[in-house]
């Protein structure tokens, strides 16, 4: 399935609309609740919003103002067309309407991350495929080949379609390889595992990191066959098992089952099963709290990125011991190190992990062989923050959305040296809340744009012919419609059209490619979304799509910035020299590759003048401060990082890092936000600081709680591709799963941010964090709502008991 856009024509979408037509009813419950002390009540602002309706519709009925008066009362406005209006010098903005406290918080809830914890019982690693549980470690490539959680009888266990399926297995904490040595030929480690044949003559190869362990013949009646993981096959961290099953059940039924795979020291794994008894078990307390009963013997293993100068607290009752250890030790043999031994008080006990802050942590959990067991009330990561309270006046202003179509954020945002500056963007990050990692959900522009607008990933928009959204998805101007805005979009894409479902919602849309116009430059959709909205009153919003840094890249002379090298390929062909390249049917050399680069910088630079018109006529009319104004880009382009050009084909960095920038002085303080976002929470974000409760369609989340924060906790983000393939970013660490094996990739992107040294073999607790996080979110692809289960990286209480955990 591809998310690209197709080839066909589209039709012209100029959407004329009732100005004084009635909003819309909504239906369902509004997700998205606003804190408490945000604002009035939702009674209180629904009165406002029909006292507001009542003047607006009033005032469009006694008067309009001027067709140049653009941003407030009384004014004129003119603009040179051959010049970028000039860029005031950045001023000093008033910091957002907050008081801040200091609070020691609750940084992450490990009780409520259950889902992906592991269990060792009696010393060995125990995974139990009956238990929904056991999807934290199905191999995401593989995973739909087992169907978790099947009954046989009073045994449970996961059905096997096709030809076998892959789990992946840690070899952590007390069983790092090189604690458990080769001794006299015997290997240290083992492994059994517990299954049975669904067709007759059924047989069985085991493979450990791709290596052939036994090939065996198994009957129609579970059985527990154990296998030896020589040293020479383990390695520290995450290690895989792919059963290969030799007859495959036929008319779509399985070929085999598995129950249960243990993995621990040989001589406990030949002793005989681990005890039926280990485990534990979920008690529900009031709302989402719960707590667990662990059994004696029992370990409960998380993995987490550690808080800077935080403390894991533990409440219960019991005896416990808590041990945490990282990757280095794991590939060096030490044990981990022991934290708290012995009994939980009524106080509980706070643990210092300060000397861990920022690094991948393994957390264990453990009550003594032959104990009582014990019970955990809290278990959770805590970490002092200072945070501000929330007391932004949210209410209905004009919203201007400026989404460009190819702009790279380290161009876009960056100062490059001996490159072009960009004094209105630069003003623009200066006076503005800059989230300096946020990424596309997809490096083709029309299922971003459907994904923004809508809060819902590309798969919920793709079919057969492409993306497409449903009627029954509800989009950001339609919500802001029933708000009573007037609402434009001027789109230089031929694809942003009402046969796509994107223009929901709008009051009034040009497609700049239809008829003879001036063009379809940045700066025309800039000049044509002023003229749509000139003499409409507050509140408006714009929706100005930009394709100008997409190939072919063609600016003005003035902004290419020196003569053309010998044989480089003319601007406005740029498109198809490209597409070569990457064909691999011309070579470019490094001179080209640079003037390449040049055009597409040039192509910036019309964007930027662009912006500095905007930011112009908006303060010329007095409006610049009370609107929202947003600079965001739907994707990258490449520039042959990777071996590759133009964009839609990858989900490295350069083709998802875009600029995201959110100007609101009245909302927003300047800053930088270091946490990685992705598009699929812009909506939900941009109607909490407006103080509209958004539908419970979407599926994204406000950026508000997150903005406020100085160490907010982690989460994940996905970006998807059309052939399925997905990329996952997790704090610094950045998965990109593809099918098979091989396009598994696994990047550090502190230590790499070229995404150049493949990390996936030893990725240890990060692969396992982020595999786990996004298998969590794939299992709910379609159904997942960040508002109420979070993100597969920081689980809320709501999502274990949703799924019977």
């Amino acid at each position: 399935m591809d998310f690209g856009p197709d080839e066909r024509a589209s039709e012209a979408c100029a959407v004329p609309r009732e100005l004084t037509g009635t909003a819309r009813p909504t239906t369902g419950e509004q997700a998205g609740r606003l804190r408490a002390d945000a604002g009035a009540r939702p009674t209180e602002r629904a009165a406002a919003q029909r006292s507001f309706r009542t003047w607006w519709k009033g005032h469009v009925l006694t008067g309009m103002v001027s067709l140049t008066c653009l941003f407030g009362p009384g004014c004129e406005a003119s603009k040179p067309e051959s010049a970028a209006a000039p860029v005031a010098a950045p001023r000093p903005a008033a910091p957002a309407p907050v008081a801040r406290i200091v609070t020691a918080d609750l940084w992450q809830d490990l009780i409520a991350q259950r889902p992906g914890a592991l269990t060792l019982v009696d010393g060995r690693l125990v995974v139990e495929l009956g238990r929904v549980q056991a999807r934290a470690n199905l191999d995401l490539g593989t995973g739909a080949a087992l169907r978790l959680g099947e009954e046989f009888g009073e045994e449970r266990g996961a059905l096997v379609f096709g030809a076998g399926g892959t789990l992946t297995l840690p070899l952590d904490g007390e069983l790092a390889p090189k604690l458990h040595p080769d001794s006299d030929g015997q290997p240290g480690l083992a492994m059994a595992v517990t299954l049975r044949a669904m067709v007759p003559g059924q047989a069985v190869t085991a493979l450990w990191n791709e290596q052939p362990l036994a090939h065996l013949s198994i009957g129609e009646e579970w059985e527990r066959r154990t296998f030896s993981l020589p040293a020479a096959l383990v390695r520290a961290g995450e290690n895989r098992l792919r059963l290969h099953f030799s007859r495959l059940g036929r008319g779509g039924q399985p070929s085999a089952a598995i129950g249960r795979v243990e993995v621990g020291p040989r001589a406990a794994i030949v002793a005989g099963p681990a005890a039926q008894a280990g485990g534990y078990r979920v008690h529900a307390g009031e709302g989402d709290e719960v707590s667990l009963d662990l059994s004696q013997g029992t370990s409960l293993v998380f993995y987490a990125l550690a808080p800077r100068r935080g403390r894991l607290r533990v409440e219960g009752r019991g005896e416990v011991a808590v041990l945490v250890s990282t990757d280095a030790e794991h590939r060096e043999g030490r044990p981990p190190a022991l934290l708290l031994d012995g009994a939980l008080g009524p106080a509980g006990r706070d643990l210092d992990l300060s000397g861990y802050g920022g690094q991948p942590l393994r957390i264990e959990v453990r009550t003594p062989a032959g104990g009582e067991g014990a019970t955990l009330r809290v278990l959770q990561l805590v970490a002092g923050r200072s945070r501000p309270v929330d007391r932004r006046e949210r209410k209905p202003r004009d919203l201007i959305v400026l989404a460009v179509e190819g702009a790279r954020a380290d161009d876009l945002l960056g100062v490059l040296l001996g490159g072009p500056r960009f004094p209105a963007v630069e003003r623009l990050a200066a006076e503005s809340l800059v989230f300096e990692r946020a990424y596309a959900v997809s490096p083709w522009a029309v299922p971003t744009h459907a994904a923004l607008l809508s809060s819902v990933p590309p798969p919920g928009h793709a079919t057969v012919r492409g993306t497409f959204v449903a009627d029954g998805q509800v989009l950001l101007p339609e919500l802001l419609d029933r708000a009573g805005y007037y609402g434009v979009a001027i789109a230089a894409n031929a694809d942003f059209n009402a046969e796509r479902g994107l223009v929901q919602g709008l009051d009034f849309v040009r497609n700049m490619t239809q008829g003879t116009g001036s063009g379809k430059d940045a700066r025309s959709v800039v000049r044509a979304a002023l003229e749509a909205i000139a003499g409409r009153p507050a509140p408006r919003f714009v929706y100005a799509d930009m394709t100008d840094p997409q190939a072919p890249y063609d600016p003005p002379r003035e902004h290419v910035g020196g003569p053309p090298p010998p044989d480089a390929p003319l601007p406005h062909l740029t498109h198809l020299w490209l597409g070569r390249v990457r064909a691999g049917r011309v070579v470019a050399e490094p001179a080209q590759r640079d003037y390449v680069r040049r055009l597409y910088r040039g192509e910036l630079q019309v964007v930027d003048a662009a912006l500095a018109d905007l930011l112009a006529a908006m303060e010329e009319q007095g409006g610049l401060d009370e609107a929202a104004l947003v600079l965001v880009g739907l994707h990258g382009e490449e520039f042959f990082e990777h071996g590759g050009a133009l964009h839609g084909f990858s989900l490295h960095e350069e083709s998802l890092r875009v600029p995201l920038v959110i100007r609101a002085p009245a909302l927003l303080a300047p800053g930088r936000v270091t946490a990685p976002v992705d598009l699929l929470d812009l909506a939900p974000t941009l109607a909490d600081l407006l103080g509209l409760p958004f539908p419970p369609q979407w599926q994204g989340d406000s950026l508000v709680p997150l903005i406020d924060d100085p160490q907010p906790p982690p989460r994940l983000v996905v970006a998807y591709l059309g052939d399925g393939a997905r990329a996952a970013v997790l704090g610094d660490y950045k998965l990109i799963v593809g099918s098979g094996r091989d396009a598994q990739r696994l990047y550090d992107l502190a230590a790499d941010p070229g995404e150049t040294r493949d990390l996936e073999d030893d990725g240890g607790i990060a692969l396992r964090l982020t595999r786990t996080a996004l298998a969590w979110e794939m299992a709910a692809e379609g159904r997942w709502k960040r508002s109420r289960w979070g993100t597969g990286a920081d689980l809320k209480p709501a999502f274990a008991l949703d799924h019977g955990m």
